[in-house]
């Protein structure tokens, strides 16, 4: 027999489940898989703190500076500068050797233009090239010497320009021009010969 219309399972029997509201796919809703009302979808980015121990490793400290001579391989201070004044030196030298070349082509000059030409023009070379060997670390005696030269090429420019020029006016510009142009090799011979170079200089030839 069929059941009499209206007659069906008893209203107090398990309910049928299934997702609650809010806890489906979340398709039209706003909501993302799993999240309910309430819930809002979490902002782009986010996600599990720890995944990546890349960013909580020890910090990067930045690498020492390299140290000196004579506790590291770095050129000593005084032959940095000892070279650097062996070019300033250099390069003014030669180019007054060219002023002086100028001066006695043109039948102006005098003993004592003379003397600067020829005591000026190996200088310059040896100054600069004295410079070059300070910085490659092969020695700095030629720039030491160098300077040397060029301290006793105005001294004996100015003894000899003294009585030869006594009478005349140029006399003054020639001390003028002495006196401006000493500090530099004089400097520079000092700083060339100072000892912590030699051994800086030596220590490679040392190690081998």
């Amino acid at each position: 027999m069929q059941p009499p219309p209206g007659s069906g399972p008893a209203p107090w029997g398990p309910p049928a489940y299934g997702p609650p509201p809010g806890h489906g796919a979340g398709h039209g809703h706003g909501y993302g898989p799993g999240y309910g009302p309430g819930y809002p979808v979490p902002p782009p980015g986010w996600g599990t703190p720890y995944s990546s121990g890349a960013a909580y490793g020890p910090p990067a400290w930045p690498a020492p500076p390299t140290p000196r001579w004579p506790h590291g391989p770095l050129a000593p201070g005084s032959a940095t500068a000892a070279a650097v004044l062996g070019f300033v030196t250099g390069g003014l030298s030669a180019l007054f050797a060219l002023v002086f070349l100028a001066v006695t082509l043109s039948g102006d000059g005098d003993v004592t233009t003379a003397l600067l030409l020829i005591g000026s023009a190996p200088c310059a070379a040896g100054l600069i090239a004295g410079g070059v060997w300070t910085l490659q670390r092969r020695t700095a005696r030629l720039l030491f010497g160098s300077a040397l030269a060029a301290v006793a090429v105005l001294v004996v420019t100015l003894l000899v320009g003294l009585p030869v020029l006594a009478d005349s006016g140029s006399l003054g510009g020639l001390v003028v021009f002495v006196l401006l142009a000493l500090p530099l090799p004089v400097v520079t011979a000092c700083l060339a010969g100072r000892r912590e170079i030699g051994d800086w200089v030596d220590a490679r030839f040392t190690r081998g």
